[in-house]
C-alpha cells in the first residue's frame, strides 16, 4: 500500500544533490485522527522495519547494532537498507541521513532519536559522545555513497511550558529566582538543539540540513507525541503528530534559519 497521494507532501530545495537524485519528502499526518488505510499501513510498515527504540538499553542496543551512551539519551540506527522508525519524540529531536551506496546502488540510511537535554545542559560526555557516534554513520556514508546523492533532516522537539513564573506572579521573588528563566523563549532549548544538530551535520556534510516539520504546540490531544516512519527505497519520512493550531508549526525551512523561523511563531 503506497500513501504517497493520501497527503500533500514537502519538496525541500535540492542544491547539494545531483542533478536526477531525490531530496527526502515528507508527508503529515494528524496522529488522533488516522483512518483505517493509514493505521494499516503503518502496522504493515512496522513488521519489516528497524525499529530505532531510544527506550533500548545497553543489552538492546549490542544486540540491535545500534549506538547510545547510557539510558534515555540517545539511540543511532547504523547506515543500512532497512526501512526505519521511532516513537514517541516529544523534546527529542532526529536526524534521517540517506545516500546511495557506490557498490550496490541503493539507499542506505540512518535514524536517530535524542533528548536535546544533554546537549544544551552542559552534560559535555555525552555530547561529544553523539557527536562521536553519529559522525560514525555520516564518515560511512561519505566514504560508501555516490557523491551528491546525499541528503539530510532534522525534525521532532516541542514548545516549552516558560510561564510558570511570569511577572506577575506573586511566587516570583525578584533579585533571588532566576531572571533568565523569567525572560525565557517558550522555544530556546528547541533553538539551541536544531543549531547543535546543524553545526554537526555542516561540518561534516557542507550544508545546513533541512527541519522537515516544526516543533510540536498541542499538547490538549489524547497523543501529542511525534513518530516517524522511513521508507528507505522513496526517500520518504511519514510523520504522525498532532494537528497544529497554525499551518506554519508544519513548514520546512533550513536548520540555519532556525531564528529567524521561530520569530513566526511568537
Amino acid at each position: 500500500m503506497n500513501l504517497e497521494n493520501k497527503k500533500p507532501i514537502i519538496i525541500l530545495k535540492n542544491d547539494h544533490l545531483k542533478d536526477g537524485i531525490k531530496p527526502i519528502i515528507n508527508g503529515i499526518y494528524d496522529n488522533n485522527n488516522l483512518d483505517k488505510e493509514t493505521r494499516l499501513f503503518i502496522q504493515n510498515f512496522e513488521k519489516d522495519a528497524e525499529y530505532v527504540n531510544y527506550s533500548y538499553r545497553k543489552h538492546d542496543i549490542e544486540k540491535n547494532s545500534m549506538y547510545n551512551s547510557g539510558d534515555s539519551t540517545y539511540v543511532i540506527s547504523l547506515c543500512n537498507e532497512k526501512n526505519k522508525y521511532s516513537l514517541n519524540y516529544f523534546n527529542c529531536t532526529g536526524v534521517v541521513a540517506v545516500g546511495i551506496s557506490k557498490i550496490t546502488g541503493k539507499n542506505v540510511s540512518f535514524l536517530s532519536h535524542q533528548d536535546p537535554d544533554f546537549f544544551i545542559n552542559n552534560k559535555s560526555e555525552t555530547r561529544l559522545n553523539f557527536k562521536k557516534d553519529i559522525d560514525k554513520d555520516f564518515d560511512y556514508l561519505i566514504s560508501q555513497c555516490v557523491p551528491g546523492s546525499i541528503d539530510v533532516v532534522v525534525f521532532g522537539g516541542n514548545k516549552e511550558d516558560v510561564y510558570k513564573n511570569s511577572p506577575e506572579d506573586d511566587n516570583f521573588r525578584i533579585g533571588i529566582d532566576d531572571m533568565d528563566e523569567l525572560l525565557k523563549c517558550p522555544f530556546d532549548e528547541y533553538i539551541k538543539s536544531i543549531k547543535y544538530l546543524n553545526c554537526i551535520v555542516k561540518q561534516k556534510m557542507g550544508f545546513s540540513p533541512i527541519v522537515i516539520s516544526g516543533p510540536n504546540d498541542n499538547f490538549k490531544t489524547r497523543d501529542h507525541s511525534l513518530k516517524v516512519y522511513f521508507d528507505n527505497e522513496n526517500r520518504r519520512l511519514y510523520m504522525l503528530k498532532p494537528k497544529q493550531e497554525e499551518t506554519n508549526k508544519n513548514e520546512a525551512f533550513e536548520a540555519s534559519n532556525v531564528e529567524e523561523q521561530i520569530k513566526k511563531f511568537n
